[in-house]
């Protein structure tokens, strides 16, 4: 079968390989579609510190079933279905606990496990949604990037009426701000320094600031009538976004982090976290029951016609376009997720 290859760091290469073995509990998928993340530049760079080389990468994909390893109820062979990508042990204390999603072993497909940039991959049946009908391949392959987003909602407790406030505009920037809507917060603002991402954060109905203009953090406070936040997602991952998102969030408010630092660290300013009471929450990836919501999100929103979903995404593109893609995702030539078609 064809795959992209990470070879070693900074080096795709598009080849035949071997076509994945079926392990007990796994399935086939012959994939149809995958997107391509903002983590899988610092996976590229070899700047991810879970990911190893070589791998076929890839986390964000669906496709079709082909083969099962053991009859499922609820799964046949030719159903699309979307991944979760992640494998959890069951026997730490978090998955005892019902946090899988944190396993203290936890793979993620695509990251230290070959994935979805390849005509085939095995997968574990638990890690598979079945997709309705009306869903198209385009926007169901955005299940796992957007259930990234819900995540960051439910951590902070986003509730009807509240305003939330977005460091960061990229593709996880945006679909956070997306989820806070759907869920009700009466004011969504995001910060991009990026004038291509506000243009396109703009034209889904929602506000964007620049942060490195003058007064920047009052315009951006302005959107709620000068108070502060009462969730406040970061997820740019470095000091000026924290440092912004503690000014910008309101006194015993919260902030969810989710952006990976390139460093391993970001400073945060804890003197204004105390003063202002603010709640700092961790954030990571998504809960099963989460993820089946964010598909059930999606559904509604692409049957309401709410989300020009194609603005969202690329046209797909082939293989091997996937190591020039990256690049573009890296110096922010393309804001759109740009989508995979590894047929």
């Amino acid at each position: 079968m064809k795959a992209a290859v990470l070879e070693d760091w900074k080096n795709i290469q598009v080849r035949q390989v071997s076509p994945p073995e079926m392990n007990p509990g796994e399935a086939i998928l012959r994939v149809s579609m995958a997107g391509i993340c903002g983590s899988d530049v610092h996976i590229y760079n070899g700047d991810n510190p879970i990911a190893r080389a070589p791998v076929i990468p890839g986390h964000e994909f669906m496709g079709v079933i082909t083969e099962l390893a053991a009859p499922d109820p609820d799964l046949s062979a030719g159903d699309r279905v979307v991944v979760q990508p992640l494998r959890f042990c069951g026997e730490c204390t978090p998955c005892q606990r019902g946090f899988q999603h944190v396993c203290e072993k936890l793979v993620v497909i695509g990251v230290n496990q070959n994935g979805g940039f390849a005509q085939y991959v095995n997968v574990p049946t638990d890690t598979l949604f079945k997709i309705p009908d009306s869903l198209p391949d385009e926007v169901a392959v955005l299940a796992e990037p957007f259930s990234i987003g819900y995540h960051a909602c439910s951590r902070g407790a986003v509730q009807k009426g509240q305003s939330v406030g977005v460091i960061g505009g990229g593709p996880i920037g945006l679909y956070s701000a997306i989820v806070a809507r759907e869920l009700g917060a009466s004011s969504v603002a995001i910060s991009e320094p990026l004038v291509e991402r506000r243009a396109l954060i703009e034209s889904f109905g929602l506000t964007a600031i620049d942060p490195l203009a003058p007064n920047a953090l009052q315009t951006f406070k302005s959107q709620i009538n000068g108070d502060g936040y009462d969730v406040v997602i970061e997820t740019s991952g470095v000091d000026a976004g924290l440092d912004f998102a503690s000014e910008a969030t309101a006194i015993r408010g919260s902030i969810v982090t989710l952006g990976f630092p390139a460093k391993s660290y970001a400073r945060y300013n804890i003197t204004r976290g105390i003063i202002k009471e603010i709640s700092l929450i961790g954030c990571r990836v998504c809960p099963r029951d989460e993820f089946q919501k964010t598909l059930g999100m999606l559904q509604k929103l692409n049957l309401e016609g709410t989300i020009d979903f194609g603005r969202i995404a690329t046209l797909p593109r082939s293989l091997e376009y996937l190591e020039k893609s990256i690049l573009d995702v890296e110096s922010n030539r393309e804001c759109a997720k740009i989508l995979i078609k590894p047929e």
